[in-house]
């Protein structure tokens, strides 16, 4: 019996194969998820990632000096004697002769303490909107590793059922050339496509090492559960519903908290000062008694912008131009935004429609292998040509699956870019 007799006795095994080849597909990917947790479990990780816990950090510093921006520097206490006689040492030998305590206080300008503290204020609201868009960033990581540790895995379970069909139509081929059929030119290019499909498996393997990497870094391990459904988020082209113009807004009210701090700069400076004195009686230098009261001296200081073209002034241009600086920032983040997104939807769109080709190619090639299948086991057919088809339908799969995987990593980045209720 020839190997071709032998293709033919197989028929059923082959239909058998060919009924069960999606189930195999299904169990090769659910083999390693069995005990995966869900994807709400894993994305509750993100939450420990350290860039995210370093950003809570600085928003809570800024909180704290936005406090302390606003507050009185210390006190200052003193303690001294005055006018004592170097020749002869006492509080009874001159009438000017004192104990001295005394406090004083610099109040420092309250409009710039108030701008200082609202400058704080705005660079704690910048460190969330950071935050909010890192953890928008680290999701669409997550759901981009997981659809493309998913895609993988198809692809490797593909590729493998297509090396079995490659051998089975190797031994096909020679038997063919051994039964004298002129089919010499096949058997390379079998040998050339197998080798590319292991050349593909390999690559897959080290992408799949890849995204395991990846996903440790994210979450702390090898995650191992579905991507979640996703689609486009709705965005109605405005500017505060991105993420990163929030950042851009919370700079331009930063520099607005510069500006009115470079303003209230030619304010004065207060202080206020307070020493008290007690004296002794005694007799002095010309042998007359003197009566020692207590005496008391207090004070209060202004400051008074005399320097303000060389200090204060320049300070406020400084402030302006950043202000303006800050405004065309947000612009052009908004600007750059948009074009991120635009392409993002055009990718996802791509992708989706390639989704819908592939498919309606996929079931096409179903017809053409059932009619292929028909032929053979009436014996007006080949097998191998059955088996090329089935390879091609393999390769379709493989195509879809990672087309599947463009599809949710591109809506999960342009999902990120949003801001979400």
């Amino acid at each position: 019996m020839s190997d071709h007799s032998v293709w033919r006795a197989g028929a059923p095994l082959f239909h058998r194969f060919s009924a069960s080849m999606a189930a195999a597909v299904i169990l090769a990917i659910g083999a390693g998820s069995a005990s995966a947790q869900t994807f709400e479990e894993i994305e509750a990780k993100l939450a420990d990632h350290p860039s995210l816990a370093a950003l809570r950090m600085e928003s809570n510093a800024r909180e704290e000096l936005s406090t302390a921006e606003r507050a009185l520097p210390d006190p200052v206490l003193s303690f001294g004697v005055s006018d004592i006689p170097v020749g002869n040492v006492g509080f009874r030998n001159d009438p000017d002769s004192a104990k001295t305590i005394g406090a004083s206080q610099e109040i420092p300008n309250p409009g710039v303490r108030r701008a200082r503290s609202a400058r704080e204020r705005g660079e704690a609201s910048a460190v969330t909107a950071q935050l909010a868009y890192r953890l928008a960033l680290l999701r669409a990581e997550l759901i981009g590793a997981l659809s493309e540790k998913r895609s993988a895995r198809e692809q490797i379970a593909f590729g493998e059922l297509q090396l079995e069909k490659y051998g089975q139509l190797q031994a096909i081929l020679r038997g063919d050339i051994e039964a004298g059929r002129p089919l010499y030119y096949r058997l390379p290019q079998v040998d050339v496509e197998r080798a590319d499909v292991e050349r593909t498996i390999v690559a897959l393997r080290s992408s799949l090492a890849q995204t395991d990497a990846a996903l440790i870094d994210l979450v702390g391990e090898a995650a191992d559960t579905a991507p979640p459904a996703i689609a486009l988020a709705p965005w109605d082209g405005g500017a505060l519903a991105l993420h990163a113009t929030r950042i851009a807004d919370a700079g331009v009210e930063i520099a607005k908290a510069g500006v009115r701090e470079g303003k209230a700069a030619f304010g004065p400076n207060f202080g206020v000062n307070f020493t008290y004195m007690q004296r002794q009686d005694g007799i002095g230098p010309s042998g007359d008694p003197f009566a020692g009261d207590d005496w008391f001296a207090a004070g209060v200081s202004v400051s008074v912008p005399l320097w303000a073209p060389k200090s204060q002034s320049p300070r406020l241009r400084a402030a302006r131009a950043r202000q303006s600086g800050a405004e065309l920032s947000y612009q052009a983040v908004y600007r750059d935004v948009t074009q991120r997104l635009t392409s993002l939807r055009a990718e996802h769109g791509a992708a989706e429609r390639n989704i819908v080709v592939l498919d309606q190619k996929a079931r096409a090639l179903d017809q053409t292998i059932s009619a292929l299948r028909r032929n053979y086991e009436s014996g007006t057919g080949d097998y191998a040509q059955v088996l090329d088809a089935e390879i091609g339908k393999l390769t379709l799969l493989s195509q879809l699956a990672a087309e599947r995987a463009n599809a949710i990593a591109s809506a999960a980045k342009f999902n990120s870019e949003l801001v979400t209720p």
